[in-house]
């Protein structure tokens, strides 16, 4: 047997941390994970960057499927621990591949609690990332409701998207210290929820780069060009997208590596999207 999945990184436009309310985009930088069969192996595990090792993550999905062991591999365009959503690109291909392998209908409501609820109990997550892992799955311009795990509403969303991955490291997750103030990231939720992104990303990042230790200057360094630029999740990379992203990429070049990819604008994977997924928003 053999079942194959993908999925995208997740661009910040409001951090989750802090409120528990998120909004994220998809960008076309893909996670694949392809199981295997394997009838000589008692167990399941996961093999990357030409490791194997058994998974509890992979047991956990595969524990009713009647199979005895099997090989998750994946590989991934997107960087690991830069902001882009890489642990619920790999969680969503993970589970849309073992639920393949049980001949499993994807429905994305049911992917995405799956994966929030095990990068809770793993602790890849603080909150369950249910806005990055949305955004990963179903492409658009998603906002969350990430203690719920419900969104809000996706809405379409195209073009191209800039990523600086800067010469600088992430900084340290401090919750306590992130929550404090919160009350910017969630005027900045509000901005979001009006269309209102390039000040909803400015003052998401204001927030978030204090807090992390990070430099704003990316950010700033941009906003007079026709695009909406933000810290992407807890950095160390930002984000932008808009009408001028060829500008973006010559102001940015001075800070690190630049990546340009397309915008995820569909799903990625042929799922179903139940009305079960969506809540209200009381303004």
């Amino acid at each position: 047997m053999r079942t194959e999945a993908k999925s995208f990184a997740a661009g910040t436009v409001v951090n989750a941390l802090a409120t528990l309310k998120g909004v994220a985009f998809g960008i076309k930088l893909e996670t694949r994970v392809v199981f295997r069969e394997e009838n000589d192996l008692k167990g399941f595990y996961v093999l990357q960057d030409g490791r194997m090792e058994r998974s509890a993550i992979a047991e956990k999905l595969m524990r009713n499927s009647g199979v005895e062991g099997g090989v998750f591999e994946v590989e991934s365009e997107i960087p690991r621990r830069s902001g882009l959503g890489s642990s619920s690109a790999f969680m969503n291909a993970m589970v849309m591949a073992a639920m393949k392998a049980m001949e499993m209908p994807l429905n994305a409501e049911k992917i995405l609690r799956i994966n929030a609820r095990i990068s809770l109990e793993s602790g890849m997550s603080y909150t369950g990332a249910f806005d990055d892992a949305s955004a990963s799955l179903l492409g658009g311009l998603v906002f969350s409701d990430n203690s719920r795990m419900r969104l809000y509403r996706r809405d379409e969303l195209e073009g191209e998207a800039v990523i600086l991955l800067p010469e600088w490291e992430r900084g340290e997750v401090n919750l306590r210290e992130i929550r404090r103030g919160r009350e910017e990231v969630d005027r900045a939720f509000r901005l979001a929820m009006r269309g209102e992104l390039k000040a909803a990303m400015y003052l998401n990042s204001m927030h978030y780069c204090t807090k992390l230790n990070l430099p704003l200057e990316p950010v700033t360094a941009v906003q007079h060009l026709d695009v909406n630029a933000g810290l992407s999740g807890n950095g160390p990379s930002y984000v932008a997208f808009g009408r001028e992203v060829e500008e973006v990429v010559r102001v940015w070049e001075s800070f690190g590596r630049v990546i340009v990819r397309e915008i995820a604008s569909e799903p990625a994977e042929e799922v179903e999207v139940p009305d079960s997924l969506f809540t209200y928003f009381e303004v």
